[in-house]
């Protein structure tokens, strides 16, 4: 007992000889002064937002009491039970040769909720630091709101009107989440400029992101692909829905490439030349094995192609810049299609990326530009235009190539990334060669994903070794 009230003791002065800017010691008063100083305007900054906290907070339970009212708590309860039933490309594009509008009713009625309540149970297990956010509340809120008008058609006769009224309520849905993305931006970046987080709770944000973005992405895809099918909005020639039989790869590749170099040269004057080339070793006849085709959403692919040819304009210009070159490296782009796989391989030679900063290219919020956005530079988000909005930065985000990936991991694809420091950096993205193989990869609410979330703790390191390098 003698030994450990000693050690408390020890234990105790240890911690009083850890002096804080507010505790110092043995300091000349011109010293305090300027300690004091520095420390008045972050004390002021953290009683603020503690007061705007807990207004936020207050605000934010009673609209929560009011839309969680017995009903849709036990609506949840239900859905929440229910798994995702994914979906193939080929699957879609079946039901949309034939277009039954009263089919896609019933599915969806489903269906959609479903995928909301599954979200929503996940958004509440959310660790504080998050989900006290303004922003973070919002989306709560939005998911709870579609929910309870998905739910009035739980029982509903399937006739034209009530389809009509369906086809309503899926717009408003729609718009209501366009900005998911770039509110949770704002959220995250707000809990990062005040509050330091452990490793455990960075992990659980990061995982929940992943699930929440994908859970976003396959909505979309259904109300789109559901309003291109019965008309609702204007669709491609050859498209059906929102599916290509016929996708050209090549073709929306340069039309990727195209945008973003408007985008590099308001930034930067300039862009690097494409230089691209397909091959279909699947083709027999050498005149056509130039053009590859796939079963494949243009509209996702376009996404991920823009974002990749971004960071390589940029990495190429600044590299350019930095060590005085008459001419910015050129872009090469290769593409290759085999019996089994679909590869587009990204070249470029702009410095290449350190291995310790590789590790970090996927996490949300983390950003290799030198002028990363803070909070009060993103302002209001994308004001309604969601991810294709003009008044976002073309970098310094740092959500770019995340939600690129989850893109290309949606329909069972995925995205690598190599690179040689001091020389430049692959990317190969990855499709799925067969529309039947290519299956909705969507988050599911058990047991599994329950403890992933509630698991903030810090884990201890089981190697000497404990950064991480890939």
């Amino acid at each position: 007992m003698a030994q450990i009230v000693r050690r408390s003791r020890g234990l105790q002065l240890s911690l009083l000889n850890q002096r804080t800017p507010c505790q110092p010691v043995h300091q000349q008063p011109h010293s305090q002064l300027n300690n004091l100083n520095k420390l008045v305007p972050l004390l002021v900054s953290q009683v603020n937002c503690v007061r705007y906290s807990s207004a936020v907070n207050h605000e934010a339970t009673k609209e929560t009491q009011r839309l969680l009212d017995k009903k849709t708590v036990l609506n949840l309860d239900i859905y929440s039970r229910y798994s995702p039933a994914p979906i193939t490309i080929q699957s879609l594009l079946e039901h949309g040769r034939k277009a039954d509008c009263g089919e896609s009713f019933l599915f969806l009625r489903k269906e959609i909720p479903t995928r909301l309540a599954n979200m929503i149970m996940e958004l509440k297990l959310l660790p504080s630091t998050l989900m006290d956010q303004r922003e973070c509340q919002e989306i709560y809120h939005d998911y709870i709101r579609s929910f309870r008008e998905m739910m009035e058609y739980e029982r509903a006769p399937s006739t034209p009107e009530i389809h009509s009224k369906f086809t309503d309520s899926l717009q408003s849905i729609r718009r209501r989440h366009v900005d998911t993305v770039p509110t949770m931006a704002q959220a995250v970046l707000r809990m990062h400029r005040y509050q330091r987080l452990q490793d455990g709770v960075t992990d659980t944000i990061q995982y929940f992101l992943d699930r929440l973005y994908t859970n976003r992405i396959s909505i979309h895809m259904l109300i789109s692909h559901y309003q291109s099918l019965h008309g609702i909005v204007s669709s491609s020639d050859g498209l059906i829905g929102t599916i290509d039989p016929q996708c050209d790869l090549l073709r929306v590749a340069e039309e990727a490439y195209q945008a973003a170099s408007l985008l590099c040269d308001n930034e930067y004057f300039d862009h690097p030349e494409l230089i691209a080339n397909a091959v279909d070793t699947t083709d027999e006849n050498i005149e056509t094995q130039g053009r590859v085709t796939a079963v494949y959403v243009p509209a996702h692919l376009h996404h991920i192609l823009f974002e990749i040819f971004k960071n390589s304009m940029r990495a190429s210009c600044e590299w350019a810049e930095k060590n005085e070159q008459p001419h910015i490296p050129h872009i090469r782009l290769r593409i290759y299609k085999t019996a089994d796989d679909i590869t587009l391989k990204i070249s470029d030679r702009g410095g290449g990326i350190t291995r310790r900063i590789r590790g970090k290219i996927f996490n949300y919020m983390y950003s290799t530009a030198a002028n990363k956005v803070n909070y009060d530079g993103l302002g209001g988000g994308s004001y309604g235009a969601g991810l294709s909005a003009e008044t976002l930065p073309m970098h310094g985000l740092g959500y770019g190539l995340p939600l690129s990936r989850l893109y290309a991991r949606y329909f069972k694809g995925d995205i690598k990334v190599g690179s040689v420091d001091g020389f430049g950096t692959d990317v190969y993205i990855y499709l799925q060669r067969l529309s039947h193989m290519a299956q909705e990869n969507i988050p599911v609410y058990n047991h599994v994903s329950l403890q992933r979330l509630t698991s903030t703790s810090t884990q201890v390191p089981d190697w000497t070794d404990n950064e991480k390098r890939y």
